[in-house]
């Protein structure tokens, strides 16, 4: 009986005053605020992982996250993010991160802050402090030592070696003298083709054809900067030699910095706009059409002031041959 009392007790004052229910956690409204979440820590060699990373921040702010990619110390596999829908008057956006690791050790996965602006404010706040712990999945008795290879056994042989060597060396003479009877029967005179073009020449005709598309008008804005973005990375290509179209934006910043034909202002211009492209693509920002006619405007100037001088537009021509013909 007692011990049914220590049961029937708590029930009751459950039932009469009911459960204490769990006080919503209330997040500042004006400043940045974020959180993860890991499924694991430790991995072996390979084996994905994945992070998730939540911000609430203001909902006119614009949210920056850092590239994570380290080598073989942290490798992204992939990344998702997604807006949620709060009644709090906060904006929370969720960012998944596959990550996996091929190299032994602790490593953290990154050191750099997470930004959001908010008209003339700005708050930033550290990434989540996330440590991978990567393990061998070999086992702890495994043994290290590489084996003696066996020895080599020779299989009898039928024809003699030499033989072999003669036939190979007349069966390739006979096929360089056939091909280069046939190349000087048929041979070709091929005049040299036009000069390659400009690299500043196709970025101007790329940009004349993105206007023509008019996304503007439309306010496409994400296709728009991102093709206007792929134009001026296939420009910096051709012009300073740069592996643009695969590089990160702090990459190409870094590369150009030493760059003697580069002025401060361009360089400048150069990273404001594609910090600005990277927020519009990766953290679903929403420029207006005076942001995005500017962006436009500075794309084509940096175009025009940077090109090499002396630069001419080729004309395109038709490939003339000559064909002779032996008698």
């Amino acid at each position: 009986m007692r011990h049914l009392s220590h049961i029937l007790i708590p029930l009751l004052a459950v039932s009469l005053f009911g459960c204490k229910q769990e006080q919503a956690k209330v997040l500042p409204a004006d400043r940045l605020t974020v959180t993860y979440s890991i499924d694991r820590e430790t991995i072996h060699v390979g084996d994905p992982v994945e992070l998730v990373v939540t911000a609430y921040f203001p909902t006119n702010g614009v949210l920056e996250l850092p590239e994570i990619g380290r080598e073989k110390d942290i490798v992204l596999l992939n990344r998702n993010w997604a807006t949620l829908p709060r009644e709090d008057g906060l904006a929370q956006s969720e960012t998944r991160f596959s990550l996996t690791s091929f190299r032994l050790g602790e490593h953290i996965v990154s050191t750099n802050a997470i930004t959001c602006r908010a008209e003339e404010h700005s708050f930033t706040t550290n990434f989540p402090l996330v440590v991978l712990n990567v393990e061998s999945a070999l086992a702890t008795d495994a043994s290290s030592e590489i084996a003696n290879l066996k020895p080599v056994h020779k299989l009898p042989g039928r024809v003699p070696r030499w033989i072999w060597i003669v036939l190979g060396t007349a069966a390739i003479a006979f096929l360089v003298g056939l091909i280069s009877s046939k190349l000087w029967k048929h041979r070709e005179t091929i005049l040299p083709g036009p000069p390659p073009i400009p690299p500043h020449t196709t970025a101007l005709r790329a940009l004349e054809l993105l206007k023509g598309k008019e996304l503007l008008e439309k306010d496409e804005y994400k296709p728009f900067y991102t093709e206007l973005s792929l134009i001026l990375r296939t420009y910096l290509e051709g012009r300073f030699h740069l592996n643009a179209p695969d590089e990160t934006t702090e990459e190409i910043v870094e590369e150009l910095s030493t760059s003697a034909e580069l002025n401060g202002t361009q360089r400048n211009i150069l990273q404001d706009f594609m910090r600005q492209a990277d927020m519009v693509k990766f953290a679903k920002g929403h420029p207006d059409r005076t942001t995005m006619e500017a962006a436009f405007d500075t794309t084509k100037r940096f175009v025009e002031e940077t090109k090499l001088v002396g630069e001419a537009v080729p004309q395109i021509g038709n490939r003339k041959s000559e064909i002779k013909n032996s008698p």
